[in-house]
């Protein structure tokens, strides 16, 4: 079992580097649970063990497993929220803006997904309609379900452990609707950016952990070569020579 504060404390670093990983696509992926399909799926991510994989119920009226069908095999930007909050702590308008930036990348590269905190009063026909209103587009999910679901969910994804303090520990912090977190699943690259933060930079942040294409044909080993008609190399265009 994966340690859970070693992996909390990996998700709360900032993500630096990725390397060239190529993606299947998985937009159209079938439910894991959908026994009729033998579709190549993707490879379960090193922290899968840690994501709960309860069931949730999307904005659309359908179920999904939390882990299985919406993270697994993705790049991913997660977020808390609530229909009725919203005005006070107005997130979801900022990400419509990283959205719109995102353009065609959205539903093919990244994936959205906004959970509930209010899972009782935030049902998806609620959902839908509070979606319908701000803009939102394919490639973004507002998820709810059952409580007990969807607190195991924020509480893996955000609730950071407690420090202690001598012999007394300080309880667990609540940071679920002050960030947004957002990862590559495959690669196991995962950081976070706080909820307000300007969507051009939040655009950037996804960048750093979005798979690049592999390069098509082969692969080159070595640099040009000078024939006997034009045997001084080439001048630098710039720099020192």
């Amino acid at each position: 079992m994966t340690n859970r504060r070693k992996v909390l404390a990996q998700l709360a670093a900032g993500a630096a580097a990725l390397p060239s990983v190529a993606l299947g696509a998985t937009a159209h992926e079938p439910h894991a649970h959908d026994s009729s399909c033998d579709c190549v799926r993707p490879h379960n991510g090193p922290y899968a063990d840690y994501f709960p994989n309860v069931v949730v119920q999307t904005h659309e009226g359908r179920q999904a497993l939390f882990y299985n069908d919406l993270l697994r095999g993705k790049t991913v930007l997660v977020n808390c929220m609530s229909v009725r909050g919203d005005d006070a702590y107005p997130v979801t308008a900022n990400l419509v803006r990283v959205q719109r930036l995102l353009g065609e990348r959205m539903g093919r590269d990244v994936f959205f997904y906004s959970i509930s905190i209010e899972p009782e009063h935030d049902t998806p026909r609620v959902l839908a309609a509070f979606a319908e209103r701000q803009g939102v587009g394919p490639g973004w999910l507002f998820l709810t379900g059952k409580p007990d679901a969807i607190e195991l969910v924020r509480g893996r994804l955000f609730a950071h452990d407690g420090h202690k303090h001598g012999a007394a520990a300080a309880p667990a912090r609540d940071c679920s609707r002050g960030l947004v977190r957002y990862g590559n699943e495959r690669v196991g690259l995962w950081a976070s950016v706080p909820a307000k933060t300007e969507p051009e930079w939040i655009v950037k942040r996804l960048s750093w952990v979005t798979p690049r294409a592999v390069a098509a044909g082969p692969s080159i080993r070595r640099g040009p070569t000078f024939g006997p008609a034009n045997s001084s190399r080439p001048k630098n265009s710039g720099g020192a020579s």
